[in-house]
């Protein structure tokens, strides 16, 4: 069945559409979701992908992307998701209470969120990897930012949309081209 077909069903809240696309897209989610998260999160991670897509399949646009990219991009971003989540209930200050098996697998998960976000800011000039950082990572104000880089407020905004497209085109392209 193509994806035409598939998305149109699912629009329609055609629950046999749905099954089709587990049929034919469900490896691909399985893949992302075991590769990103621990066992015991992945069950519940896949369902909310399904449910997700069963919800938002208007906001899929076969110009922009192909049905397999934009599941794919789906399972990414809520694994991610998970793994925030995961820091969030799990997270206590290190102390013995923590086994440290625990700590080793947060660190972990820490770890490869660091290695993602350094991976996808390659992608920028090293002036607007700083710019994201101090925003986004360090949650710097842009008044903060504006003062220390001597840089006004509205081109701090403007590098930020630049980056964001490039980074959203980065991804799109699935990080074929060489970062810069």
């Amino acid at each position: 069945m193509d994806d035409k077909q598939l998305a149109t069903g699912i629009h329609n809240r055609d629950e046999k559409m749905l099954e089709c696309l587990i049929d034919q897209y469900g490896g691909l989610i399985k893949s992302i979701v075991s590769h990103h998260l621990p066992e015991y999160y992945r069950e519940e991670c896949i369902n909310d992908i399904l449910f997700s897509i069963w919800n938002h399949i208007g906001q899929y646009d076969p110009d922009k992307n192909s049905l397999k990219n934009w599941i794919g991009a789906i399972s990414k971003y809520k694994c991610i998701d998970y793994k925030r989540k995961y820091y969030r209930e799990n997270f206590v200050e290190l102390d013995d209470t923590i086994p440290a098996a625990d700590q080793t697998e947060q660190c972990i998960l820490q770890q490869e969120i660091q290695a993602e976000t350094e991976q996808l800011l390659k992608a920028l000039p090293e002036r607007d990897r700083e710019l994201f950082r101090r925003r986004y990572i360090e949650e710097e104000s842009m008044d903060e930012i504006s003062a220390s880089m001597g840089i006004e407020r509205t081109v701090l905004y403007n590098r930020l949309s630049r980056g964001k497209k490039k980074l959203r085109n980065f991804l799109r392209r699935g990080h074929r081209e060489e970062p810069v």
